[in-house]
């Protein structure tokens, strides 16, 4: 043991030395990294491309003459939903070539018109499946050198009463440099989507392996479920996908309806995770939000209201999820009595309950004053923090869980199998005996068969007990062979007895090859020279006649246990003695 103990000593002493060494590597790729970014540093390619862009956005007048909010357009007097208005303005007279206007407009139908001729009109898809808005969209309208001096103007509809409806970002430049400019802008953001979504799989994923036991808990499976919903909404408010699929419809509603899938499986998830006592209250709110979504389908596709215009009862239900959200996990934290080590995934949950709540709060304000910028920009972090300490807790829960399983499976095989062989021991051949006692007349056959080693007691006391289990491991692995092979069952019951039991079609023909095979496998075990030990096996099957009602499978055993006996006595009869056997070796 102290020899095994300065083994493994020396090898973390080893190891240490190699983590020392690589932190050093890592240090020195760092610093070469950080020196090359500092003396190397200069322009972006996302600058270069934006280089001689400019701003657009002031000097812009409604059809009578007035000056034009672009950022709140729905708020203007004259403006009224499907009545067509126009903004106009003047393109500088220095213009040049290969220009662009670039925009982002925001619930609003519109043409682009340069001098009265049409310039850009984005497609516009029908579908019953879309809004009636165009939802958020980035338009770039080519410009040439000829149009310098010349009118622009944008005739435009709006489609809400209420919701905001705006042009912004307004750019006259290259269209690459403010394409790429608004990668470069949403990186962050679009990354961060994609880890929640990453975050989510991998949640569910884990709930897999986590409930291959009695007591299932998918606490990881909503909670990646939840994740998911986020993240898919998160990922259509970046804006960035309509660079992908130009349907900017399809995004919009996108947006909205996931919004809808997000409280159920929270609330089924602080079920697993915390347990309400009042059920009637998570019951309540998913029944709410399965009958507003629904709902929300049948007034969409009727025309009374589409899903933009059902977004406050969603946030409404999106409100009393988060007020249970915090209630529940405040409550847990004041009330549940950790232990020390429960402390830290308690501080981390705390560290998660915080981000969500304030993040949310924040978006919650920027949306309804009608921000300009990402609508979901602190949600998206604060839901990733909140998903990766909560999803952490959880698994850590699970992981234990699936432990203890495990441990629980181990104990039982252990009361099942034979310490030594690995076949099943005499517990299990007598429960299953017992069992099969119960539904023998289920089966077309039955059979069991007997096996008993020779010569173990004197291999046991004359070349000593670690031959006689070598003896037994080798019988063991012979007759668990020849079972196996047609699918039979091998047990260990004493000392050098084994059983085997047979179930299904034509046991007898099986029985016969089972013998056959296993003293073939005796045969060429004991014909190679150089074996110090000899293994002899005597073997009788009996088989179950279901035409004798009163016969019991106890009967059977007692049969097929004389018939090993009688041939056990054949063998002694033709078989070389141990003592003169092993006489010399």
């Amino acid at each position: 043991m102290n020899g095994v103990r300065t083994v493994f000593k020396h090898i973390r002493s080893r190891n240490k030395i190699y983590h020392i060494l690589y932190t050093a590597m890592a240090v020195v790729f760092l610093a070469m990294i950080v020196w090359a970014t500092v003396k190397n540093r200069g322009q972006s390619p996302t600058a270069l491309l934006s280089e001689g862009n400019v701003a657009f956005e002031t000097g812009w007048q409604m059809a009578d003459g007035s000056e034009a909010d672009m950022d709140h357009l729905h708020k203007m007097p004259s403006v009224q939903p499907y009545q067509e208005q126009s903004v106009s303005n003047t393109l500088p007279a220095d213009l040049g070539e290969g220009k662009s206007l670039c925009f982002r407009s925001k619930n609003i139908i519109y043409r682009v018109y340069v001098d009265g001729e049409l310039r850009y009109e984005p497609i516009k898809r029908e579908s019953s499946v879309y809004n009636r808005s165009l939802g958020t969209r980035w338009s770039y309208v080519p410009l040439y050198a000829a149009d310098a001096g010349a009118s622009i103007e944008i005739r435009f509809q709006t489609v809400y009463k209420s919701a905001r409806a705006c042009i912004d970002h307004l750019t006259l430049g290259l269209a690459a440099g403010e394409i790429t400019g608004t990668f470069t802008g949403k990186t962050v953001a679009f990354s961060t989507c994609l880890l929640l979504l990453f975050a989510g799989l991998l949640l569910i994923v884990a709930d897999i392996p986590a409930n291959m036991q009695k007591d299932k808990n998918h606490e990881l499976l909503y909670l990646g479920l939840f994740a998911i919903s986020i993240a898919i909404w998160c990922l259509a408010e970046t804006n960035l996908l309509q660079f992908y699929t130009d349907d900017s419809r399809l995004l919009q509603t996108i947006s909205c309806c996931s919004l809808m899938l997000i409280p159920i499986p929270l609330l089924l998830y602080l079920d697993a995770a915390f347990g309400f006592r009042k059920k009637w209250v998570m019951k309540t709110i998913c029944t709410l939000s399965v009958v507003e979504f629904f709902l929300c389908i049948v007034l969409h596709f009727t025309g009374i209201m589409d899903f933009h215009e059902t977004l406050t009862l969603t946030h409404v239900l999106l409100a009393v999820s988060a007020v249970l959200l915090l209630y529940t996990i405040v409550k847990n934290a004041l009330t549940a009595r950790e232990s020390s080590v429960r402390n830290i995934y308690k501080a981390i949950r705390t560290v998660g309950l915080m981000s969500i709540c304030f993040a949310t709060g924040i978006d919650i304000v920027r949306y309804y004053r009608a921000h300009n910028s990402d609508s979901a920009m602190f949600v998206r972090i604060g839901l990733l923090l909140f998903i990766l300490c909560y999803g952490s807790a959880s698994l850590e829960r699970m992981v234990n869980a699936v432990k203890l399983g495990m441990q629980a499976e181990f104990v039982s095989q252990l009361a099942y199998r034979d310490g030594l062989t690995g076949v099943g021991n005499r517990t299990a051949f007598q429960e299953w005996l017992e069992e099969l006692e119960g539904k023998k007349k289920e089966y077309p056959g039955i059979a069991i068969m007997m096996f008993d080693v020779n010569d173990l007691k004197y291999v046991n006391d004359h070349l000593g007990h670690q031959r006689g289990d070598d003896l037994i491991v080798g019988s063991a692995d012979i007759i668990k062979s020849a079972l196996e092979a047609v699918e039979g069952s091998c047990y260990r019951i004493g000392g050098d007895e084994f059983a085997g039991i047979l179930v299904g079609e034509k046991v007898e023909e099986r029985c016969e090859k089972v013998m056959a095979l296993f003293k073939d496998a005796m045969d060429c075990y004991n014909a190679v020279p150089s074996q110090s030990i000899r293994i002899s096996i005597a073997g009788g099957y009996a088989v179950y006649d279901a035409a004798q009602e009163d016969e019991m499978l106890m009967d059977v055993y007692q049969q097929a246990d004389v018939r090993m006996y009688e041939n056990k006595k054949q063998i002694k009869s033709k078989q070389i003695k141990p003592e003169e056997f092993y006489r010399g070796r």
